[in-house]
């Protein structure tokens, strides 16, 4: 499966941002791991936003 740049970019940037990890080693999941990954810590931090309020 193949994923377009930009979306590719969303992936990368965000799990790059909360998960401190370097580019090669983002780019070097599947595209189904990532957005995998990028949902986990979505949803990591809706729970931790509403335990804040």
């Amino acid at each position: 499966m193949t994923v377009g740049a930009d979306r590719l970019w969303e992936e990368i940037g965000f799990l790059a941002y909360y998960l401190h990890w370097s580019f090669d080693d983002l780019l070097d999941l599947t595209h189904e791991v990532r957005r995998r990954m990028a949902s986990v810590v979505s949803n990591f931090n809706k729970i931790a936003s509403e335990g804040a309020r």
